[in-house]
């Protein structure tokens, strides 16, 4: 599974991480069910793998399966 983090700083800032086993999928999952926003984006970050920075101009042609930020969760419905 795919996440693009979204970390809103002044500039924001993303990254893109692959969620390589479905332990870590569950682990996520189940913070954020308990909305623990925060806790989740820590844990895709030091435990999956970073694939790479994304600018503004690519976060719109990004292909993740989930949008994370510290205030909302968000599937990518796009489908690109």
């Amino acid at each position: 599974m795919k996440v693009l983090v979204v970390i809103k700083r002044s500039p924001a800032q993303r990254f893109l991480v692959e969620l390589h086993t479905n332990k870590l999928v569950k682990e996520v999952s189940t913070l954020l069910a308990r909305r623990r926003n925060s806790q989740a984006i820590v844990t895709a970050l030091a435990k999956g793998r970073f694939e790479k920075e994304i600018s503004e101009l690519e976060a719109t042609k990004t292909r993740a399966d989930l949008i994370l930020t510290e205030e909302s969760v968000h599937w990518d419905l796009t489908g690109k």
